[in-house]
């Protein structure tokens, strides 16, 4: 009995390691599957902030040029307020790659989604 314990405190550790699903993805730029073609994701950090300043300002000059309405305004602003507390909460302990993507395809989805809204606004007939 005394042996079958010792065995399996060694071979314990051993067999965890193979237990593990998938390999941790590398950091840094790294290459995912597209439908059509390979698509290279990185994500700089000091470029998301600015993007996100950048559609937080295209916000406001919709809102002041009337191409958005108010309710619009606001919900846009409360998706860029949210996709900015998910980046302070996930830089507090390092982003991880999944991180980064989400960080940056919500970040260029409210951009395009500003857009179109804006655009949708200047067709209005008063």
């Amino acid at each position: 009995m005394r042996a079958l314990i010792t065995a399996l405190l060694l071979l314990g550790p051993c067999s965890a390691a193979y237990g593990q699903i998938a390999p941790r993805a590398p950091s840094g730029p790294e290459r995912i599957p597209g439908a059509i073609i390979d698509v290279q994701v990185r994500f700089d950090q000091q470029a998301a902030g600015r993007e996100l300043g950048e559609t937080r300002k295209r916000i406001k000059r919709g809102r002041d040029s009337g191409d958005l309405s108010k309710q619009e305004a606001r919900a846009l602003r409360k998706e860029a307020d949210q996709i900015g507390t998910l980046a302070e909460r996930y830089g507090r302990d390092g982003i991880s790659d999944s991180e980064r993507r989400e960080l940056d395809m919500r970040s260029r989805a409210l951009g395009g989604l500003t857009e179109a809204r804006r655009a949708q606004g200047g067709n209005k007939v008063p």
